[in-house]
């Protein structure tokens, strides 16, 4: 019988649900051993305010979620996380730390003692040029209260990581990357989404942004005149989603018709889906270019290798291609199904749509050396 492999419980919070997962791994093969999906009484907000309806959150999962041990890894909420890029030259006499240290204090929205700062990237220490580091950074009062939190829940945290880097470690089992050029991953969620671009060498960029799968869903409530408690919009966007005309242009925006609340023919849907969507699908493709120039601008590199899209992006059909288009970059929704496996009876209990784990599945596969 081969054994395997034991990983923590990986949770990934956001404003407002938890998305817990556990991986186990043979053969050099992932595969998800158990997963649980729960909301959150109030948007999380302040943890503090929050932590009650946290630890009842938690506890459910705990005695729902039939998961193995109460070793876990979390993910800091997003909306709590600062990140930003320095750029140093040593000084005479000065360590990389005491560099990085005189830069941070300067960004920090905070005392820098008050924070907890990380560098997931850097480049290589040359004598007289130019360091590029990339911070992330968390205040010390909201790592102590999660960590708080999930002690009262019965759990045994071992680290804290962040979505970025949990996008990356996924995308990096998953795709396999073996070309030098940069790649893009653009991680879509209900409310906040990121867009982070590496080489096999370092981070180049990352950048968070207030812009989800909620917006779009609610440009079409809107303009549809559909109630927000229906999943209309999200049956329209899964069935029509984003497109381009025949000519490989995208369609204009326009407005939708006077009586909204009327059914439109099928063949007229997706034309008028797509008007709708499209502008709010274009602050997207400002996102891109935004960070795009960044790196040409700071990095001088101009070819992109492709772009990968996760999580809720696979909602809104099309939406890689239309990226594609817009941006002139190879752009796919990643499926992940392809390369891990999941337990039969999670996809009979109505698991087989993880896209929403998409995140919690990156932090899984972060290993814990004693377990």
């Amino acid at each position: 019988m081969m054994l395997t492999k034991k990983y923590p419980i990986a949770f990934d919070i956001g404003f407002h649900d938890i998305h817990a997962l556990q991986l186990g791994k043979s053969r050099d093969r992932f595969s998800i051993q158990s997963m649980f999906h729960q909301k959150l009484e109030k948007d999380l907000t302040d943890i503090r305010q929050s932590s009650p309806d946290l630890i009842e959150a938690l506890k459910i999962i705990k005695k729902q979620g039939r998961f193995k041990g109460n070793r876990a890894v979390i993910h800091i909420p997003a909306h709590k996380v600062f990140s930003f890029p320095i750029e140093f030259v040593l000084n005479k006499d000065e360590t990389m730390e005491e560099a990085i240290i005189r830069e941070v204090e300067q960004n920090l929205p905070y005392p820098l003692e008050e924070a907890v700062i990380d560098y997931p990237s850097m480049t290589s220490s040359i004598p007289k040029k130019p360091q590029k580091v990339i911070i992330v950074s968390v205040h010390r009062s909201d790592v102590e209260e999660i960590l708080m939190v999930f002690k009262k829940a019965g759990f045994r945290p071992d680290a804290l990581d962040f979505r970025p880097i949990s996008s990356i470690r996924l995308h990096q089992y998953l795709a396999r990357v073996s070309s030098d050029d940069p790649s893009v991953i653009c991680y879509v969620g209900r409310e906040e989404s990121s867009v982070q671009i590496f080489n096999n060498d370092r981070i180049l960029a990352m950048n968070k942004f207030p812009w989800g799968l909620g917006r779009v869903i609610e440009k079409l409530n809107v303009n549809l005149g559909f109630k927000e408690t229906t999943d209309n919009a999200q049956v329209l966007l899964k069935q029509h989603g984003i497109r381009l005309n025949a000519s490989g242009k995208t369609i204009k925006a326009a407005q939708p018709p006077d009586d909204s609340t009327d059914d439109p023919p099928d063949s007229n849907i997706g034309p008028i889906v797509s008007r709708i969507i499209t502008p709010t699908i274009e602050e997207l493709v400002f996102e891109f270019h935004k960070i795009l120039g960044y790196i040409r601008n700071k990095e001088g590199i101009h070819k992109i290798n492709d772009i990968s899209f996760y999580g809720a992006a696979s909602m809104i059909t099309g939406l890689d291609h239309y990226i594609e288009n817009r941006m002139n970059i190879p752009a796919k929704t990643i499926n992940i199904l392809d390369h891990i496996d999941i337990k039969p009876d999670l996809v009979a209990e109505g698991f087989n749509d993880i896209t929403p784990f998409a995140a919690a599945l990156g932090l899984a596969m972060r290993e814990i050396s004693w377990l």
